[in-house]
């Protein structure tokens, strides 16, 4: 019969397996936080929908290796914390890299496995200074839509750059003469 700290360790491997699999957008971080520090964290995340998980570090590793995800057992050192985004990674990310400013080592942003792509700090960190989503699709519509805006302008100065040559055109030519009369000789 297997001891109960075995049985408590598979179930939390299981239960992070399944969190992995169904949430593939994760934070991998290294925590050296105080109590009240992690409190005003896992309250930060909580309101952003997200959820810190704190492992050891060979759990962790035994839970990643199912995934076969190259380079993410290498980001799991020291005390491990997965945070799963609940929705929008972006407004997380800059959640995360503020506080690390803030808490200067006791947080430390190893990484993230973001819709199946592995980045590390580095990339992490760039993410967090992107504009939100909104803006980054405006910036894309205005994007497409300035050449297309120029086009119209171009052909609406050309036809009305036609129509004045036309009304010059009409201006100058002599007004037609009246009826003319036969010579009679």
């Amino acid at each position: 019969m297997p001891s109960v700290g075995r049985t408590v360790k598979e179930s939390m491997m299981q239960t992070l397996g399944a969190h992995l699999a169904e949430r593939p957008n994760v934070f991998v971080t290294t925590l050296r936080l105080q109590a009240p520090e992690a409190d005003g964290l896992r309250q930060q995340l909580h309101a952003s929908h997200a959820r810190l998980v704190m492992i050891k570090r060979r759990l962790g590793r035994r839970t990643v290796e199912p995934l076969k995800i190259a380079g993410l057992a290498e980001l799991l050192e020291g005390s491990v914390g997965f945070i799963f985004a609940g929705g929008d990674t972006l407004p997380l990310a800059k959640l995360l890299v503020e506080f690390q400013k803030a808490h200067e080592e006791r947080l430390v942003i190893r990484g993230a496995l973001i819709d199946g792509q592995l980045l590390d700090q580095r990339r992490v960190e760039h993410l967090a200074t992107l504009p939100p989503k909104p803006q980054l699709l405006a910036q894309v519509v205005l994007t497409v839509e300035s050449p297309i805006v120029d086009v119209v302008f171009t052909v609406e100065r050309l036809i009305g750059d036609l129509i004045w040559n036309v009304d010059q055109a009409a201006a100058a030519a002599p007004p037609p003469s009246s009826a003319s009369q036969p010579n009679a000789s």
